[in-house]
């Protein structure tokens, strides 16, 4: 099967297509491809964890993998405990695919990964194939950034494979689809993505050690320095998390460090996101007294999304548990089994003298009342209060006394 076949078969529908991994990005893809009302394949380790009726799932290792004309690879990327890249995953699915015919066929990555990789792990597994990277831009919990909507940056290793994942992608999204160079030029744009966002959020963050030396409010600095239009805002919080920003800039300084070049602001600004649960700690080390109650509210990286990688607060309870704070934890989106699956004490709705807020969920705004009094000292790890309550509210460059 050649070019014009492949597309034939993409404007018909009929292509078969195989999402390889259905996380967060993978799931998601695998189902907006079969609404669009071609026959898709979600491909996993463990088919029995997947309940998922709009599309067929199979394990990785079946037979029906060499049945697939298109392939996405949707897997996870993570670093090690040493910040590089774990490939373990992205080599895994190369293995595979090399045990496939895949004369004809199209393999496209949106696996984030550093540029070079998806050439150097998939460009020679056997047969004359396309090849296409196109890195997902998920935003959980977005409803108005859905994959459907988002953008999406197509580069091919060469132009005929380019030519069929445009062609795939417009085909499936209601978003422009836009062309780069190269595999290298698409896997950087991730990289980019995600390193400034990475980079503005380690400034704002040393903005706001910096105006709590000074008694300034840093959220105050921040709502007029978005009047200029020039400006585009960023808050200090207890650190960041989930499976891009604190993640991807890494493969960016281990795929630099190759080159010889050291991205020193981008190394640092990671290392001080890290730092921020420090931050976050050492004010409620400051509050804390024996025999103190103390509530933390929130363990998910972001609010509204049950998703706990990466997440700053699980470093933040891990810090307290080191200098002996005990504390309950609570978060409306887990329940107690996966709360102790963290090894924390899973905790009730109720006045504490410290009240912890480590990640702000839309539920917060009235859970908080139940848990605050005149006496209870608020952390607040995102800036969630906008006023004094309870009897003072320390947050991330502010306070509230």
């Amino acid at each position: 099967m050649r070019l014009n076949a492949l597309i034939s078969l993409i404007h018909s529908k009929k292509a078969a297509i195989g999402v390889i991994g259905l996380g967060y990005v993978g799931l998601p893809l695998a189902t907006l491809i079969a609404r669009k009302g071609f026959r898709v394949t979600g491909f996993v380790r463990d088919p029995s964890k997947i309940n998922q009726k709009k599309i067929r799932v199979a394990h990785i290792d079946s037979d029906e993998l060499n049945e697939q004309d298109i392939y996405i690879i949707c897997v996870p990327t993570p670093v090690f405990e040493n910040k590089k890249p774990d490939l373990g995953a992205i080599r895994s699915v190369a293995q595979r695919l090399s045990l496939v015919l895949l004369d004809g066929k199209l393999i496209i990555n949106e696996s984030t990964v550093a540029p070079g990789t998806t050439r150097e792990e998939f460009g020679s597994l056997g047969g004359k194939y396309f090849l296409a990277c196109s890195p997902e831009r998920v935003d959980p919990g977005n409803k108005d950034k859905t994959v459907r909507t988002i953008s999406k940056v197509v580069g091919g290793v060469n132009p005929e494979s380019l030519a069929l994942a445009k062609v795939l992608y417009e085909k499936v999204l209601d978003a422009p689809v836009v062309s780069v160079s190269s595999l290298e030029a698409a896997e950087m744009v991730k990289m980019l993505e995600n390193t400034y966002r990475a980079v503005n959020i380690a400034l704002v963050n040393e903005f706001a050690r910096l105006s709590e030396k000074t008694g300034l409010d840093v959220v105050e600095i921040i709502e007029a320095a978005k009047t200029k239009w020039s400006y585009h805002a960023h808050y200090p919080s207890v650190g960041v998390g989930g499976h891009c920003i604190p993640v991807d800039p890494w493969y960016l300084v281990d795929f630099s460090k190759k080159k010889n070049v050291n991205l020193t602001l981008i190394e640092q600004s990671l290392k001080e996101n890290d730092a921020m649960a420090q931050v976050v700690a050492d004010k409620v080390i400051s509050q804390y007294k024996k025999g103190a109650t103390v509530l933390l509210y929130g363990l998910t990286y972001k609010k509204d999304v049950k998703d706990i990688r990466e997440s700053p607060v699980i470093r933040l309870a891990r810090i307290l548990q080191k200098n002996n704070i005990r504390f309950v934890a609570y978060d409306p989106l887990l329940n107690e089994q996966e709360i102790k699956a963290f090894g924390f004490t899973p905790g009730k709705l109720k006045t504490s003298d410290i009240f912890i807020v480590g990640t702000d969920h839309k539920q917060l705004s009235g859970d908080f009342k139940r848990c605050v009094d005149n006496n209870t000292i608020i952390i607040d790890g995102r800036n969630f209060f906008r006023i004094k309550v309870g009897k003072s509210v320390l947050g991330v460059g502010r306070s509230l006394v």
